[in-house]
């Protein structure tokens, strides 16, 4: 089974994190939760893959945790050199630029439409290996 590393509220998609890696997003989670204040509630809904609710707060929350992850500017730009230069195995990375490529293909008109857009559509394409945090 493919293990594969991409930080993000988006989207961390891994089997096992490391603990350093555990608490870096704990510590993201409270810095966000803090800054955007959505409902905490709906950001565990998206950890079991509930996007039904995309209030703005929620919205704002999932872009912040793309921004703490590295793997979007404040402006909405994924990067995705970062994305794939973390994931470890090498013969994984076409299979998730393939997800990544056509996860991007929906911007939003806002960076945290485009952020809430990307983190919704990798969960339904990968869901085995999208973590909410």
């Amino acid at each position: 089974m493919k293990t594969f590393i991409v930080l993000a509220i988006c989207l961390v998609a891994a089997q096992a994190l490391t603990d350093e890696q555990k608490e870096k997003l704990k510590k993201h989670r409270s810095e966000c939760l803090t800054e955007t204040k959505p409902d905490q509630q709906l950001v565990e809904k998206l950890k079991t893959g509930d996007f039904k609710t995309d209030n703005e707060a929620l919205k704002k929350y999932v872009l912040c945790m793309m921004i703490k992850s590295e793997l979007m500017t404040k402006d909405g730009k994924f990067k995705k050199d970062v994305a794939l230069a973390k994931v470890p195995n090498s013969a994984d990375k076409p299979l998730v630029e393939k997800v990544i490529d056509s996860c991007l293909a929906n911007k939003g008109n806002t960076p945290q439409q485009t952020a809430w857009n990307y983190v919704k559509c990798y969960h339904e394409k990968d869901p085995k290996h999208s973590i909410i945090v």
